[in-house]
């Protein structure tokens, strides 16, 4: 088995080949990442922040002479042209790596009848070859291939594996990283005064990764935990995301505005990179799933946690954004207020209901979301309701009788709270099926409950 080091081509500016939208740069570093995340601590990632053509990197690079290169490309060309293929140093023989490697992008991107060339005229071929380096290029199909550009964005994980199995690396469970992965340069990130986020891959059921100034792409986070920096005045220009399903996106871009992203389902780039342009607030609503969402922003901090389809981040003040965390919501409640109607799902999280304008929680629906939970309400003039195990249609309380919720008890796997009528916020408690919170007998409303 080999350790491989990654390079994506082109970037820092340089878009590479452009075809459908996309741009060369973009879509291998996307590559890239999922190479990482299958690869795990089998692969070192060159700083995908450069452009290692440009600025020579190999010649200034040390690594171990036993390691494998492998620069990432895509191809251009004619409407028609299409086909992947790798290239080595010319007078060179094709090493078992290469020729593992020339057998599965054939496969893959079919077309060329060459799929090992050789080439005495590219630079990094000859740098690598003159500092003793096994190094080859790798050419991704065709960017101005429809078929070929459309089978790598539908099937990039299969291509990440089949590259990794080339080097006899055996792939990981999809996105898992179950040892740290290792990054070029190490060291560089973290500045004196503020906080930075971990400097390892994180993959979850959210999973996501900023593009911070100075820095470029940082190590991905999942589940709430922060990506980008604090304190260290280092705006977020853009962040990638691998949501739960379906999803819509939209971010508030300095000079930009709002820019939509609709219906994503894979791994996408939200925001823009080489503009130097900040990201000033984000909007995340799920299809499939809730998500709850946070933002740190210059001069204000934290954002409270936005549920689906709310901004979180201030626009029209010049704030950028420095730290984003995102995570999937424990279930979804949809409220029944007083005056107001069915409010729509909001996460669990977030306060369901309405505190400060007297107004009454008359109903709601719970999607467990897989869970079980079980409910009781005390009901104006009727009593103890006991609703058993619920699901996403069940309606806890009344609706267009005007009868408030007085007291309220749950059993499953979380905490909640609720506002009461001129005492506010109870305590937290464990939903046991036993303890109730609210009143029995006082005539005082239910406002708002919270889950956690």
């Amino acid at each position: 088995m080999a350790h491989l080091f990654l390079i994506a081509g082109h970037g820092a500016g340089d878009s590479g080949a452009v075809g459908f939208g996309f741009t060369e740069a973009e879509r291998v570093r996307v590559l890239a990442s999922r190479i990482v995340a299958y690869g795990g601590s089998n692969v070192t990632l060159g700083d995908s922040n450069r452009n290692w053509y440009a600025d020579r990197g190999i010649i200034s690079l040390n690594i171990s002479k036993e390691w494998q290169i492998l620069e990432l490309h895509m191809d251009s060309g004619s409407a028609s042209a299409k086909g992947g293929h790798v290239i080595i140093k010319q007078g060179y023989n094709p090493d078992q790596y290469d020729t593992a490697l020339a057998n599965f992008i054939g496969s893959f991107f079919p077309g060329r009848a060459n799929t090992v060339v050789g080439r005495a005229n590219l630079a990094n071929v000859n740098r690598s070859a003159a500092k003793g380096y096994s190094y080859r290029l790798l050419e991704n199909g065709f960017i101005s291939n429809k078929d070929d550009l459309t089978k790598f964005n539908n099937q990039i994980d299969e291509l990440a594996r089949g590259i990794l199995n080339a080097f006899g690396i055996i792939a990981l469970a999809p996105m898992q990283a179950s040892t740290p992965v290792k990054t070029e340069p190490i060291g560089r990130y973290i500045k004196s005064g503020g906080v930075f986020q971990d400097k390892k891959d994180s993959f979850g059921t959210v999973s996501y990764q900023v593009h911070v100034r100075d820095i470029g792409w940082c190590n991905w986070q999942c589940d709430g935990k922060m990506a980008g920096s604090t304190g260290q005045n280092r705006r977020i220009e853009a962040f990638r995301m691998i949501p739960v399903g379906e999803t819509d996106v939209t971010v508030h871009i300095k000079d930009i505005g709002n820019k939509e992203y609709k219906n994503i389902t894979k791994d996408t780039i939200l925001g823009t990179t080489g503009q130097e342009k900040r990201i000033e607030s984000i909007k995340i609503t799920g299809k499939d799933t809730c998500y709850l969402y946070r933002v740190q922003q210059r001069n204000v901090g934290w954002s409270d946690w936005m549920s689906n389809g709310e901004w979180a981040g201030a626009q029209g003040k010049s704030l950028q954004i420095e730290a984003i965390e995102i995570k999937k919501a424990m279930f979804v409640v949809n409220p029944h207020i007083q005056d107001k109607g069915w409010m729509g799902d909001r996460a669990a999280e977030t306060v369901i209901g309405i505190t400060g304008h007297n107004l009454r929680l008359e109903a709601f629906k719970i999607n467990p979301s897989g869970k079980t939970i079980k409910a009781k309400a005390h009901i104006q003039n009727k009593g103890w309701v006991d609703y058993g195990a619920i699901d996403k249609d069940t309606i806890i309380g009344t609706v267009g009788e005007g009868k408030r919720l007085e007291c309220l008890s749950f059993e499953g796997d979380f905490d909640y709270r609720v506002h009461i009528q001129n005492t506010g916020w109870s305590n937290w408690t464990k939903a046991d099926g036993v303890a109730a919170m609210g009143t029995v007998g006082q005539a005082l409303r239910i406002e708002a409950i919270q889950f956690r």
